[in-house]
């Protein structure tokens, strides 16, 4: 895609050495990826570009992930090779580290980081290189499942401007890109600009685009499978505009004969109190599945989004011998999404006082007037009585409106040359990114509060339900906009990072010789410092909290909704040095049967991290062996480290509100015959703290790679590779869970004892009530599980990686070339730390019932996103001015573990009671045409594309939007238009 041709280069450096000059490709498991692969992917982004690459695993950071403002939103995406974790692959551009976007995702309750690959349009993009070793001995923390380098496009001369518009069919969505840029050379030809700039459009997808994504309830849509009418499809959600309440009196007081009463319309099954307009209370604590709501109605599946990246690339010779450099590049994004409207969260209930104009269960007269709200039926004091609203959702404020503008920069400044035989590379970089999330149409609890409570009829009415025909879709009866404004707030979250880093190498490709070749060397040192910072509303981070007025409650966060998130920063140094040599032992030239070279790579690294002390050292040793020409056997054995990210280390206390089974109040009442088993726990809201500790220690890894590469002479043009890799992990930062936790208190009372990280409250005379006769000792509702970050699992993944490469010889028919990469994951294994295995030997031998799990353990393959195979491939077919692209991309079968069938089924196959998510096969189809005479049109190149030719489906998956965003895409079948016009 260049528009000329570029000014020669020095010597390509292959990442994966510092070694500039050193012929040590074969040693190292490295796969390039150049203009015209980029251009078969039908890539419009930076996440889609790297998307492509079949060792890329899940993408945790994406649009239709982002459900809460605690997650990273907005147009964003991350790396993760090989699935070992965001934050294990470290991303490079012309070689040195990019800046971490700001903010965080969970993984495994986890914050997680990673750079934003979306920062690289692809047109800027010269090549990919992507090693797939573990590579810390030469690059430092992060390189734990191997590195990703960008090469930009320099030393252009000329330019060119491209416009790409593209269309999903079936659908409203459509994109456009406008890109431009010039190249020159300057200063007698010792020097060069380029210059690049581009413009990215796509005006958004509602839900109701595609038919797997517009509704919570996807029974519909397993009907005729094996999965049909399973529970788990239906993803509607007790939290809705007809809501759940606790009256406080007792419950022989109503016709409703339960303190606890949900709203549904008059139609529905179960009404035992009338409340007028069609709507009914029924008893119970949990909404059936018919008053659900579907959560998604009124979102964007894609936002709307724009993208402003510009870029200059500058290199000067000062002397013969050294050249300065320059890069500098700017990136702005906007997107705008809808998501759901706000609900309360079940662990932050909200009272409604006894005196609130629209409680039916209000005082008999007001003012000395006959009370018109109270319903008449039941036996309520005179002076009525309080209710407790335990779930709630919003409606009639509207769907939340999700604004994320993120800015960044990137300055690097070095020079590089040679004095002598030695060659030298320095350089500082510095770079920035800041992001602001606004989210509209949130609601404030207090205000909320305050307004239903007033006495007046301007009041907030939660009792006036939603849509009859369907609970699920909009509020049709909603308060007026003067109830709703009070209380309507705005809430944001401000997030920014930096990375300054200054270093120095050099390197020699003939240090001395040896009858194999000439012996290698690098050595460099480097400095870094990162800092961070997350900023949250006041709302948010403890400034403005939320007392209830009615029981005293007190919560850290005022947003309905969203748990209490402090303010957060961190700074970190790191110092390192490295040194490197490549070490030829056997050359053809010795003539030593069966042995036509022997190379050898050593690299040793050590860092030191000044925030947590911590200092890692690790090794690495690399070889390969030509047996006969065309044949050569490699492998490599690293350690590598990955330091705790500043998020994990400086988070001083998160609050977190999840539903979680009190398997200590479920089995004592599993003991009093009230519910069957555990698994019938009704589960309750529990506010978990997570906190960051500055005693964590990097995360260690042991990488393993054995490969072979066969280049036949008989069919010239022709690479095979074939690679075998292993990493173990150890001393992973994770949170225990507050699930197991809650489940490891449980065994420890069964044996007299308590898992102090479960605070309860004092048992009431109700609690010592339930617990008497069970053999356990009474406890009280659950306060808060404390679940700091720690070092605590292990995991060991192993799989394959295979290559083809043909360039097809010339015989007049024109230019072919052939391309396959696939990956093989043969196993992920996730072990257990001393707590977890404690409890999963308790179950194992029938002291916790099976119904107890510790989740996220033992062979994930297939499991979660991790499928056996990926695999992409192209054909390309160039004759004078025609080209014609076929590119091919396949993801296998895995399972999604959050459906489980109703009636277990007894199987061999651990994964047999989970939905199953079906491979998928995609391909895109380009037909380009090169304009070359002496008009003002020579130059300019027509091309017209079809990405994903046969409008192929995302398989469906029990996630938010009914597929797997972590691995698949909804775009469906693009029409792709392209023009570009070189000069």
């Amino acid at each position: 895609m260049t528009a000329s041709a570029p000014v020669a280069e020095p010597e390509i450096v292959v990442t994966g050495t510092q070694i500039q000059g050193a012929q040590i490709n074969d040693v190292l498991p490295v796969t390039v990826i150049d203009e015209q692969s980029i251009e078969n992917s039908g890539a419009s982004s930076g996440d889609e570009m790297f998307r492509a690459i079949p060792q890329a695993g899940t993408v945790a950071f994406n649009e239709q992930n982002a459900t809460t403002q605690n997650n990273v939103r907005g147009d964003v995406g991350s790396i993760n090779l090989r699935d070992l974790g965001t934050g294990n692959t470290l991303l490079l551009i012309n070689g040195r580290r990019m800046n971490l976007h700001p903010g965080f995702q969970t993984e495994l309750l986890v914050p997680v980081v990673s750079p934003d690959t979306n920062e690289i349009a692809p047109g800027s993009v010269r090549r990919i290189e992507v090693l797939r070793d573990g590579a810390s001995a030469l690059y430092g923390a992060d390189a734990v499942a191997g590195v990703v380098n960008t090469v930009l496009r320099g030393g252009m001369k000329g330019g060119f401007i491209e416009g790409d518009y593209r269309m999903s069919d079936g659908t409203s969505l459509y994109s456009y890109t406008l890109t431009g840029g010039y190249g020159f050379d300057f200063g007698g030809g010792r020097g060069n600009l380029t210059v690049y700039g581009s413009y990215f459009h796509e005006n958004g997808l509602p839900v109701t685009g595609r038919d797997y994504a517009r509704d919570d309830n996807r029974l519909p849509l397993v009907e005729g499978t094996d999965f049909e009418g399973e529970a788990s499809f239906n993803n509607r959600n007790t939290f809705g505009p007809f809501g759940q309440f606790d009256i406080q009196a007792p419950s022989n007081r109503t016709p409703i004969a339960d303190d606890d009463f949900y709203l549904q319309p008059s139609t529905f099954a179960g009404c035992r109190l009338q409340f007028g307009g069609g709507i009914c209370a029924r008893n119970g604590t949990t909404p059936v599945a018919d008053v659900r709501y579907n959560t998604i109605f009124g979102n964007s599946l894609i936002s709307k989004k724009d993208r402003y990246n510009a870029m200059a690339l500058l290199s000067y010779e000062l002397t013969d011998n050294i050249e300065a450099y320059f890069e500098g590049s700017y990136y702005r994004s906007e997107s705008v999404r809808n998501f759901d409207p706000s609900a309360i969260l079940s662990a932050v209930p909200v009272g409604i006082s006894r005196n609130a104009y629209y409680n039916p269960f209000g005082p008999i007269t007001r003012n000395g007037q006959p009370n018109p709200q109270r319903l008449p039926g039941t036996t309520i004091a005179a002076d009525g009585a309080d209710l407790i609203m335990e779930r709630y959702r919003f409606v009639d404020v509207g769907n939340r409106i999700i604004d994320v503008e993120k800015e960044s920069y990137r300055l690097v400044a070095g020079l590089r040359g040679n004095f002598g035989a030695w060659d030298f590379d320095t350089g500082f970089v510095y770079s920035e990114a800041d992001t602001v999330d606004l989210e509209r149409n949130r609601v404030s609890l207090t205000a909320m509060q305050r307004q239903i409570n007033l006495t007046t009829p301007d009041a907030y009415n939660p009792f006036n339900g939603g849509c009859l025909d369907d609970p699920g879709l909009g509020d049709c009866t909603p308060n007026p906009a003067a109830s709703i404004e009070p209380f309507r707030i705005d809430v944001f979250r401000k997030g920014g990072t930096s990375l300054a880093l200054a270093d120095f190498k050099i390197s020699r490709d003939d240090l001395f010789t040896l009858p194999g070749g000439n012996i290698g060397i690098a050595a460099g040192v480097e400095w870094r410092r990162e800092t961070f910072y997350d900023d949250r509303d006041p709302r948010l981070d403890g400034t403005i909290t939320f007392t209830d007025s009615v029981t005293g409650v007190f919560n850290g966060s005022d947003v309905a909704g969203t748990s209490e998130s402090p303010d957060t920063d961190g700074v970190r140094n790191v110092y390192s040095a490295f040194t490197e040599l490549f070490v030829p032992l056997v050359s053809p030239e010795m003539d030593i049967p069966l042995v036509e070279a022997f190379n050898v790579q050593l690299a040793g690294r050590i860092e030191r991290f000044a925030d947590i002390s911590a200092t890692a050292k690790v090794p690495r040793i690399a070889a390969s062996w030509t047996t006969i020409p065309g044949v050569t056997l490699r492998g490599a054995w690293s350690q590598g480290f990955r330091a705790p990210n500043l998020v994990q280390v400086n988070d001083d206390g998160t609050t977190r509100s999840n539903t979680r089974d009190d398997f200590v109040v479920c089995q004592a009442q599993v003991e009093k015959g009230i519910i069957d088993s555990l698994a019938a726990c009704p589960g309750a809201g529990v506010i978990s703290f997570r906190s960051g500790a500055r005693n964590l220690r990097p995360e260690d890894s042991e990488s393993i790679n054995l490969g072979i590469v066969l280049e036949p002479g008989f069919l010239p043009g022709l690479t095979v590779t074939a690679d075998y890799w292993r990493v173990k992990q150890t001393g992973l930062v994770g949170t225990f869970g507050d699930d197991n936790a809650i489940a490891l208190d449980l065994l420890r009372r069964l044996a007299g004892s308590t898992n102090p990280n479960v605070i309860r409250e004092a048992p009431t005379a109700d609690d010592i009530a339930l617990f008497a006769g069970t053999g356990l000792a009474p406890a009280g509702r659950i306060e808060r599980v404390i679940d700091p970050y720690v070092n605590l699992d292990s995991r060991v993944s192993k799989g394959w990686d295979f290559g083809l490469v043909y360039r097809v010889p010339d015989f007049g028919a024109g230019d072919f070339r052939i391309r396959l990469n696939a990956a093989r994951l043969d196993s992920f294994v996730q072990s257990a730390g001393s707590d977890g295995q404690e409890i999963v030997d308790a179950i194992a031998a029938g002291t916790l019932p099976l119904d107890v799990t510790v989740g996220g353990l033992g062979e994930l393959l297939e499991v979660d996103g991790r499928p056996k195979w990926r695999a992409s491939g192209s054909i390309n077919w160039e004759k004078g001015p025609v080209s014609v692209g076929l590119f091919g991309s396949y993801v296998g079968k895995f399972y999604d573990t959050s459906v489980v069938r109703d009636i277990l089924i007894v199987s061999d196959d651990p994964n047999a009671n989970f939905f199953p998510v079906d491979d998928v096969f995609t391909m895109n189809a380009s037909v380009a045409y090169t304009i070359n005479n002496d008009t003002a049109l020579d130059g300019t190149r027509l091309r017209f594309a079809i990405n994903n030719l046969f409008d192929t489906d995302p398989p469906l998956a029990d996630e938010t939007y009914g597929f797997y965003s972590d691995l698949h895409s909804a775009r469906g079948r693009q029409f792709a238009i392209e023009i570009r016009k070189k000069f």
